[in-house]
């Protein structure tokens, strides 16, 4: 029998909206399933009453399979997590989030965007290139469980 996302793989209609408190304990789904140290509710609420920040939902057919979350301060932004459920991963769903993000930074007046990688996540990193992220530096040992760098990468948007 297929799955859910097997069914959909051919024809995968997506819907980005805010994140709204209903979607809050999906996102924890996919947060738990896509990162070893993973942020709690509380994390996801503060952002969601934050007029800083810029939280989307990636839904199809109803369901939050996606989600990204950043933050502005002043004319810069930092994208704290992206992810998409494992289901859903290699569908463009990640590259929608992050357009969309993008876009709303700018109309935002944000000048540039930043973010920090696992220097071990190559499709992260890679999407972060095509999108023109370029890589500033290193942050040894920012990431435990396990222990690893992070890469520090920029987007100019004006």
């Amino acid at each position: 029998m297929k799955t859910e996302a097997e069914n959909l793989k051919k024809s995968l209609s997506i819907d980005l909206v805010p994140l709204r408190a209903e979607h809050v304990a999906r996102v924890l789904e996919i947060e738990n399933c896509c990162f070893s140290q993973p942020w709690r509710e509380g994390d996801f609420t503060r952002l969601i009453d934050n007029p800083d920040s810029v939280c989307l939902v990636a839904l199809a057919r109803g369901q939050v399979v996606g989600y990204s979350c950043c933050w502005i301060v002043f004319e810069s932004a930092e994208l704290g997590n992206i992810a998409v459920h494992p289901d859903y991963q290699c569908r463009s769903v990640g590259s929608r989030l992050l357009k969309k993000t993008v876009e709303i930074c700018r109309r935002r007046r944000v000048a540039a965007l930043f973010l920090e990688v696992r220097t071990s996540n190559r499709k992260a990193i890679e999407l972060y290139e095509l999108f023109g992220f370029a890589r500033i530096g290193l942050r040894r040992g920012y990431y435990t469980k396990p222990v690893e760098d992070a890469l520090i990468m920029k987007l100019v948007l004006h």
